[in-house]
């Protein structure tokens, strides 16, 4: 018999074989109201769910039904789902990776219906796919700058399989969302298991390089940004985001709350990547001479700029000439001609977090300081 809520709330009965179930009316993604069950396995447990799609209903957040296609399930979880979670830079990578990848491959599977198997295939199929002939990125070149498969000579730019492995995660994420909302019984993408593959070794400079890389950097117009990426491990956004407010040159101390990004075309300003990532960090001593040269440097730039001063009101460590945001791939490259400069290996700026670690280890450092200095659960 059916307990019934009030008007507008659905119902809620019990089946002859024990479990209990719940029925409303919600919006759905097509902008229809429907009818929507949700099972459980107490009249307490069906209620909750019930009260959930109602509130989300309310508010205009729409639930997916069985009948949409994995392409169509994606679009609603990239919108209604990952876009509230996560960060924008990562929420840009999860579109992209839709867009390019699991939308084309699998997309016109029906969500119900998706196997195990269709995945296995698909992401066996994908690592052996040229992605500029997959997706075009030759042709959409202007015809004099063709050079490989718009011209019939396949590049083999095959996914890495770090990106392989990324869509199934993406996939058990979306799916799990889906088993959730009550839309699938299972996560089909848990039964999906991938060779160990191969892992990029990383090759960070050593404590060696690392200070002939300093030397070299010094008189550099970012000589404080790699003093703070390899003295205290700062990431590259976390360096472009620092605000002088942040920074305290008479105690010794930084303290991180923002990065700078490039998501979607535009600069963004974001939250640290982790909670561990918001950090409070020690100054060593080279790093506060680097950083008291680098803001008279910044007093002559804005002199020199006058009116074309454009800071905008940011107060950021790192800005050009006329005080505007230094682009991440613009410090990508200065690095790399650095490198070039200082007669070290090119390795990614990233890899600077890997050589900090080991210079606090030689200066004595145990594991748990080092976590704390870069901000993250491993020392890497």
């Amino acid at each position: 018999m059916a307990k019934r809520n009030a008007n507008g709330e659905g119902s809620i009965w019990q089946r002859k074989d024990g479990r209990w179930v719940g029925s409303a009316f919600v919006l759905t993604a097509d902008g229809t109201y429907k009818r929507r069950d949700v099972y459980g396995k107490s009249w307490d447990d069906v209620h909750e769910k019930l009260t959930r799609l109602k509130a989300d209903s309310q508010k205009g957040v729409p639930v997916v039904t069985s009948k949409l296609s994995l392409g169509e399930y994606l679009a609603y979880w990239l919108a209604n789902v990952a876009r509230i979670k996560v960060r924008p830079a990562t929420y840009a990578a999860y579109d992209s990776l839709v867009r390019n990848y699991l939308a084309p491959g699998l997309g016109k599977k029906k969500l119900a219906r998706l196997t195990a198997r269709d995945i296995r295939t698909f992401l066996a199929t994908t690592a052996r796919t040229c992605q500029c002939c997959a997706q075009g990125k030759d042709k959409a070149r202007p015809e004099r700058k063709r050079r490989c498969c718009a011209l019939g000579q396949c590049c083999k730019s095959y996914p890495s399989d770090r990106t392989v492995r990324f869509l199934l995660v993406l996939l058990r994420a979306a799916l799990q969302h889906a088993v959730r909302e009550d839309e699938l019984p299972r996560n089909v993408a848990k039964n999906v298991e991938l060779s160990m593959g191969t892992k990029r070794e990383i090759e960070p400079l050593t404590v060696k390089e690392g200070r002939q890389f300093l030397v070299a950097a010094r008189g550099n117009r970012l000589w404080a940004a790699y003093e703070l990426a390899v003295r205290i491990g700062l990431r590259r956004g976390e360096v472009l985001g620092l605000r002088w407010k942040d920074v305290d040159l008479t105690d010794g101390t930084i303290t991180i709350r923002q990065t700078l990004q490039r998501v979607g075309g535009e600069l963004l300003i974001a939250a640290p990547k982790t909670q561990r990532s918001a950090r409070r960090v020690a100054l060593p001593a080279e790093c506060v001479t680097a950083l008291r040269a680098r803001r008279a440097q910044q007093h002559g730039d804005r002199l020199a700029a006058g009116k074309k001063w454009k800071d905008n009101g940011s107060d950021l460590v790192f800005t050009t000439k006329n005080g505007t945001p230094i682009e991440p791939r613009n410090l990508n490259r200065s690095f790399t001609l650095l490198c070039d400069k200082a007669g070290v290996r090119r390795v990614r700026f990233h890899d600077l977090r890997h050589t900090c670690a080991s210079l606090l280890h030689e200066q004595g450092a145990d594991a748990r300081m080092i976590m704390e200095v870069l901000g993250t659960a491993r020392s890497a």
